[in-house]
């Protein structure tokens, strides 16, 4: 009798479980799952899965365990992401508690390394339910629930499509720090005297503001003096400037007029001073001429038409009290277009203004140079024998030529011969680092620092390319220690560099905190958009001095945020004409995902071998 009764109670049991079991799964629709946010995003090269889940009153039975498996399915596989367990009031082992009187909520958190092609990926569950006494604590997967426990399935759930993957978007460049260079370009010239002119002009005006200014006639009559008292110099160059507004090859045509300007008053004077060197040497007056003659040969006179003055530009911005002076050197130094570049620093009105009114109206000019011992060697020179014979160049000479090219590639090329002729130089080991970095070859860039640190271990820029190659390597806390030496040792880029720390590892607020003495940069105007701030974010990125296709994408999806269509896609545009990677990014990016199907989206986007 008794184990009939024993039998009866545990049919009565599972008949009950089986009966819950079943009602939970006919009802697993009632139970509401949150993405927070959604799409999922990503943070720092990892996809995060959060999530919130709301169990309604009297659906999860008291002797009942929900398996929860989310998976992470995209066109490269699947990963299947940390399980949840639920489990009813009656159940002993690990899980969440449900009420069954009350319902309840529940939160999930799993994080796994993005990769590209995940940003189309969709993170989905499918709850297995089971009835028991106790939870399945070996279980890894619902395979094992199902197949140990006699689990049910539940139906699937669309936990978030997509991956939203701006967090990736933080420019982690920064500022590299390039060692001073050394390399005195008047050394050897005794005199020179300049000519300026005015805009777009070679006419020679002497009663010209600037000519007066300087003091230009009475200054090229004193070469005259000085040839008369020391002799003809061993060599004399002209060369003509334009500044570096309008257009290039009118600026080459009218650097050149102002040099053949220059080499008609210096002619003059030529032959005024061997005139009275004839009569000096008592020069019978039939022979002055072939006197004349005689001495002209032994003088080199070069003549060049040097185009827009960017060196002297960069030079005296750098020397003056310009405000924003240095975003105007980082776009000479970045921006190879000139045309661009020239449009860039005309788009700051203000600055511009100053630029107009200080600095173009001195590189407007021609010169005149005496060398009574070697002349340096021309731009032109330098470049060429760093391209061709960098053993004949001195190190100087090399840090200079790669100073004044504007192509990093070829900067870094100079440099690292640097290195090879002049390895005892920490500062050739430093900048060939600096420039590796920036051109993103990590590996290049660590051999070198290594060394330049090994030669010059307190050295602050040497101490902030290092925190920048470590933070490229997402090794904050050394990338920590190295901005903050190089700060202590006077640093002003590695204190510019901090708060790309908190960027990326999503502390929004301080790094805008931090970076409220640099505005109108486009890692501010980053940090306003993830702080929600995104009317702020456009405003800053208007006022960038670089309009690069990293602004404007930013910009569109601030747009795209502010559900402005025609803005977005306009800024889009602009973007990938600039940048043809954008297209295929813009394709996957969730934050245009309302104009996925839009026809003008899709022309913007089309690839050229579609």
């Amino acid at each position: 009798m008794r184990r009939t009764l024993f039998v009866m109670a545990l049919v009565s049991v599972l008949l009950t479980g089986c009966n819950g079991l079943s009602k939970m799964k006919s009802n697993a629709g009632k139970v509401r799952y949150q993405a927070n946010p959604n799409p999922v995003e990503t943070m720092d090269e990892k996809v995060v899965v959060k999530f919130t889940g709301q169990v309604p009153q009297k659906y999860f039975d008291k002797g009942c365990v929900m398996f929860i498996q989310p998976v992470f399915s995209w066109e490269g596989g699947n990963i299947p992401l940390e399980p949840l367990t639920l489990k009813g009031e009656k159940v002993d082992g690990d899980g969440t508690i449900i009420n069954y009187a009350n319902g309840g909520r529940f939160t999930y958190s799993d994080m796994f390394d993005f990769k590209p092609g995940m940003e189309t990926g969709r993170v989905t569950l499918t709850p297995v339910g089971y009835s028991a006494r106790r939870t399945n604590e070996d279980a890894r997967f619902a395979d094992d629930i199902l197949r140990d426990n006699n689990g049910k399935e539940f139906s699937p759930v669309l936990i978030s499509d997509g991956v939203n993957n701006t967090s990736s978007m933080v420019d982690i460049k920064g500022n590299i720090s390039i060692s001073p260079i050394n390399y005195n370009k008047t050394q050897g010239i005794v005199e020179t005297a300049d000519i300026y002119f005015n805009g777009g002009t070679s006419e020679l005006d002497w009663n010209f503001a600037m000519n007066q200014k300087f003091d230009s006639y009475n200054t090229l009559q004193q070469l005259k003096r000085i040839m008369l008292e020391q002799g003809l110099p061993k060599q004399i160059s002209i060369t003509g400037w334009a500044s570096p507004e309008g257009e290039e090859t009118d600026n080459v045509g009218v650097s050149k007029n102002r040099a053949d300007v220059a080499t008609a008053q210096l002619n003059k004077v030529l032959d005024e001073v061997l005139t009275i060197m004839a009569r000096r040497a008592k020069v019978k007056p039939q022979d002055v001429d072939y006197y004349k003659y005689e001495q002209l040969k032994k003088l080199v006179i070069t003549t060049r038409a040097a185009g827009e003055d960017w060196v002297h530009f960069v030079v005296m911005v750098e020397a003056s009290d310009i405000q924003d002076k240095h975003a105007i050197i980082n776009i000479v130094e970045t921006q190879q277009n000139l045309v661009k570049r020239e449009q860039m620093i005309r788009n700051m009105a203000e600055v511009y203004s100053e630029l107009n009114d200080e600095i173009f109206p001195s590189l407007r000019r021609a010169q005149i140079a005496l060398y009574y011992s070697e002349a340096r060697k021309t731009d032109a020179e330098l470049a060429k024998l760093a391209s061709t014979k960098p053993e004949k160049l001195s190190f100087d000479e090399l840090m200079y030529a790669a100073y004044i090219n504007y192509n990093y590639d070829t900067k870094l090329k100079y440099y690292k011969w640097a290195t090879e002729n002049h390895s005892s130089e920490w500062a050739a080991w430093n900048n060939a680092g600096a420039v590796a970095f920036f051109l993103d070859d990590y590996e290049e860039a660590e051999r070198y620092l290594k060394v330049a640190r090994d030669m010059n271990p307190h050295n602050p820029d040497v101490l902030n390319n290092t925190g920048l190659l470590f933070l490229a390597k997402k090794d904050y806390a050394l990338a920590k220690y190295y901005f903050e030496e190089a700060k202590r040792q006077g640093s002003n880029d590695a204190d510019a560099n901090i708060p790309i720390l908190n960027l990326k590892r999503g502390n929004y607020s301080e790094a805008q905190k931090a970076m409220k003495g640099n505005p109108c940069t486009y890692n501010l105007a980053f940090a306003q958009l993830m702080n929600d701030e995104t009317g702020t974010a456009v405003r800053t990125l208007d006022c960038c001095l670089d309009q690069n296709a990293d602004v404007k994408y930013l910009r569109a999806v601030c747009y795209a945020r502010l559900g402005d269509k025609a803005n977005c896609l306009k800024n889009l545009k602009a973007s990938v004409d600039d940048n043809y990677e954008y297209k295929r990014k813009a394709a996957v990016d969730t934050e245009f995902k309302e104009y996925w199907d839009d026809p003008e989206f899709k022309l913007i986007i089309k690839l050229y071998n579609d």
